[in-house]
């Protein structure tokens, strides 16, 4: 069965594009995002405004990795162009939860009344959370970072000791991809 040799990503005008020390670097307009693209699978090479992928052999698992490079650089350049946003709901029935964002951090307090609040890590730099009353809003460039961002507040309201069809306290992703 015959593969392609290579896979060839156009980058569009205005976007620079680096790919040093196996990590490949998207900036516009100030904002950058970088992916790390290491596995000698795969070579990775930038000519001008392009991103070559060139798989080392024909097997499989070498052509799944391109596969995946190629979408992690689609995902990137989508980020720089447009962002992501993922919103989240705040749900509670008895007592009602404190969010507070500090820093690099989300502090969810009084979640089923315990004293001690939750913490959940905000990832990158550039990863933007907006609290307004039960909504949650969280953007960014890097998809990675903000997807890991949103699931970090999810996880922090998980309580898997009590029966979630009962006790729907929590925190939860409602929506999530590119902002119209």
């Amino acid at each position: 069965m015959a593969k392609t040799t290579h896979t060839t990503i156009a980058i569009p005008a205005g976007i620079s594009v680096t790919y040093t020390h196996h990590t490949l670097t998207l900036t516009k307009n100030g904002k950058s995002v970088h992916k790390e693209l290491s596995t000698p699978e795969v070579k990775v090479e930038t000519h001008g405004q392009e991103v070559k992928l060139t798989p080392a052999n024909e097997r499989r698992l070498t052509f799944a990795t391109l596969n995946a490079y190629e979408s992690h650089v689609k995902n990137l350049v989508q980020g720089l162009e447009k962002g992501y946003t993922y919103k989240l709901a705040v749900v509670h029935s008895h007592f009602p939860m404190n969010i507070k964002v500090k820093g690099d951090i989300v502090e969810i307090s009084n979640y089923l009344g315990e004293k001690n609040p939750r913490l959940s890590k905000i990832v990158g730099k550039e990863t933007k959370v907006d609290i307004k009353g039960k909504d949650i809003t969280v953007t960014g460039n890097n998809l990675e970072d903000v997807s890991q961002t949103a699931a970090n507040m999810e996880k922090a309201t998980r309580d898997v000791k009590k029966d979630q069809r009962v006790f729907q306290d929590g925190i939860y992703i409602t929506s999530k991809g590119v902002p119209a």
